[in-house]
């Protein structure tokens, strides 16, 4: 049974007059050449040289012609270079269709707002009609039609950007559909805006019909015969991600296509589109396979905490969120790509339910030293601010490496001269913010890796400064009943007097983590939380002997004095003196990479028992937050 186009078209109406565009939007006319185009189509014996010529005196119509036929006919053998051959091939009515597409694309390009813009939604155009036509062979149903209408399903969205622009700022604020969005605020949408422009252009039905229908997946979903249709192969290209979140939903609705027609595997038309991208335009090294965007949207919606917001696909600033790399008591860490750059990044989201109102007060000031700090061995800070959600976030840099715990627990202690230099690395971060006043509060194995660096291995960077205190706004923050840090590694003045830490606290810290380093065991272990505060309060911990020289333990021991008065008042104090050790300087970059080349034949030496998590919470208010670890952006090397 044959679809009737016209009744789709005005069932979709029924609730809408036809709508005019709105008076900013001037609908073009056909430039010259494709008026005269369109002509001479409807003579007969027009010779195709002469129909080609036509198209041809205007290059820039003629090449989006070759473009729009080259990405819809990929199934013929090479690409074709020419008008007239294109005509010859496809035929004068299919051609004249294509031409028009192609005219219409151009007419309307001046609307977008920058070239920026411009450019994303071409690419996420083409990527749509690429998807609808692989659809479309699936369903085997027309793949021109179906092409066509997916090309310029959101010819009029640009234009609409710019001249309603106050409606569509408020709309990223919200987490619902487009065209609902639209509906609500114009009482219309683009979808049917489009289908108007290409009625007064006298498009075919059946390419009016799809666009108008493009986001009416519920009903497509619940016809047969639309299911198995053009409609939906265009519909079902709506769904992709693309630059405005049309669809908050539509990899879920992705997969209800999937059970509804089983020829369809929404993964696997899009492996196929990638490959056509990449075989007859190159892929580009910043370009992301639809493939892999669509895979992460899939499982992050089966993991999804549906009580959280999933960040996955979104945007934030001029970052997209690609993939969710780990969680924390403070945030949720996703790995993401520039809008321009092709450097990866790590955006970490602060899950603002659980900061107290101070914390969050003091945020701005704190984001705003930290991404000041310049030090090649502190994690670098991009960007920071808050969504429309009110959710704060940050951008670092993305690290691949492994941390100080993981090394340990997994190849064993380090010697002597490797702590060494890896602690000298350690205190150039912490003598930069130091001297900005800032205090780390944090420092532990977990926030410290080695990472590669132009080569060099073992190059250490300092994550999280999460926990950052400004020296002497610090009693702001101070409450009677939370402590901030990590129990293993907190000095007794941050347990007993949070206001009162400084440069010591961190340095306290920096002792705990060498002898983390040098033993394989924390300082206090195996204890319930409330003993291990204890012990780092009145309890000194046994002086390492083996494997490490005298000036070695004496200066971690000093690190560790329960008087801060008593310990290196600096770190720069804390560098001269691990110079003065025996082994000072005998481990090289070379040595480095002996050893990460071999690191995989090392077993693991570290019982797993040996945990520095306390067991039982005890009777003292610990914030939750300082006792999970948290993911800062950096992934273990393979």
């Amino acid at each position: 049974m044959s679809i009737h186009w016209a009744k789709i078209i005005a069932d979709r109406q029924q609730d809408f007059e036809l709508p005019n565009l709105p008076m900013r939007i001037e609908v073009p006319r056909p430039p010259q050449c494709v008026a005269e185009f369109i002509q001479c189509v409807d003579r007969p014996a027009t010779p195709l040289s002469e129909l080609g010529g036509i198209i041809e005196k205007d290059t820039e119509i003629a090449s989006s012609v070759l473009r729009i036929v080259n990405g819809s006919q990929l199934m013929l053998k090479g690409k074709i270079s020419s008008v007239s051959r294109a005509i010859g091939m496809l035929g004068v009515q299919r051609c004249k269709m294509l031409v028009m597409s192609a005219a219409i694309q151009s007419s309307m390009s001046g609307g977008h707002a920058s070239t920026q813009q411009a450019s994303e939604f071409l690419i996420e155009a083409q990527v749509r009609s690429l998807y609808a036509r692989r659809v479309a062979e699936i369903l085997n149903v027309d793949v021109d039609i179906s092409y066509i209408a997916a090309l310029l399903q959101d010819l009029v969205l640009p234009q609409l950007l710019k001249c309603e622009h106050e409606y569509y700022e408020a709309f990223q604020k919200k987490q619902e559909r487009l065209v609902e969005f639209e509906r609500s605020v114009l009482s219309c949408d683009h979808s049917l805006y489009t289908a108007t422009l290409l009625s007064k252009w006298n498009f075919a039905e059946e390419v009016i019909a799809c666009v108008a229908m493009h986001h009416e997946t519920e009903t497509i979903l619940e016809d047969p015969q639309l299911l198995y249709s053009e409609v939906a192969a265009v519909a079902i290209s709506s769904l992709l991600p693309g630059v405005l979140n049309q669809e908050p939903d539509g990899i879920q609705r992705l997969m209800e296509f999937q059970k509804r027609i089983p020829e369809f595997d929404f993964l696997q038309v899009a492996t196929d589109v990638d490959e056509e991208i990449k075989a007859s335009f190159g892929g580009g090294k910043s370009r992301v396979p639809l493939s892999d965007r669509l895979s992460r949207l899939a499982m992050a919606s089966l993991n999804n905490d549906h009580s959280e917001l999933n960040w996955v696909e979104r945007n934030v600033g001029s970052y997209t969120l690609e993939e969710k790399l780990g969680q924390g008591g403070m945030g949720v860490v996703y790995r993401a790509r520039h809008s321009m750059l092709r450097r990866p990044a790590a955006v970490k989201m602060l899950k603002t339910s659980t900061l107290s109102a101070q914390i969050l007060e003091q945020f701005e000031v704190e984001a705003h030293i930290t991404s000041e700090l310049s030090s090649p061995h502190t994690v670098q800070v991009y960007d920071y601010g808050m969504t429309s959600e009110g959710e704060l976030y940050y951008v670092m840099e993305f690290l691949q490496g492994m941390n100080l715990v993981d090394i340990v627990r997994n190849h064993g202690p380090l010697p002597e001269e490797r702590i060494i230099h890896i602690l000298c690395q350690v205190c150039g971060s912490l003598a930069e913010a130091h001297s900005k006043g800032l205090i780390h509060r944090d420092i532990k194995p977990d926030n410290i890796a080695l990472t590669v660096c132009a080569g060099a291995y073992d190059f250490v960077k300092v994550l999280d400064f999460g926990l950052v205190a400004v020296k002497d706004r610090i009693p702001e923050l101070a409450s009677t009943n939370k402590l901030y840090g990590t129990p293993a590694y907190m000095a007794p003045e941050a347990i007993q007097a949070p206001d009162l830490v400084d440069e010591s606290t961190d340095i306290y810290a920096l002792g705990a983590v060498a002898y983390f380093c040098l033993t394989g065991k924390p300082l206090f272990h195996g204890l319930t939380l409330t003993d291990i505060l204890r012990a780092q309060i009145d309890q000194i911990p046994e002086v390492p002997v083996e494997n490490c020289s005298l000036q070695f333990a004496e200066l971690i021991m000093s690190c560790l004095e329960k008087n801060k008065q008593s310990r290196p008042q600096t770190v720069m104090e804390i560098v001269q003196a691990l110079g003065n050790c025996p082994n000072a300087n005998s481990w090289s970059f070379k040595k480095a990479l002996d050893w990460w080349e071999n690191k995989s034949m090392t077993e693991s030496s570290i019982p797993d028992d040996q945990d520095d998590q306390a067991t039982v919470p005890g009777g003292i208010t610990v914030d939750e937050a300082t006792r999970l670890i948290v993911f800062h952006g950096f992934v273990p090397i393979a």
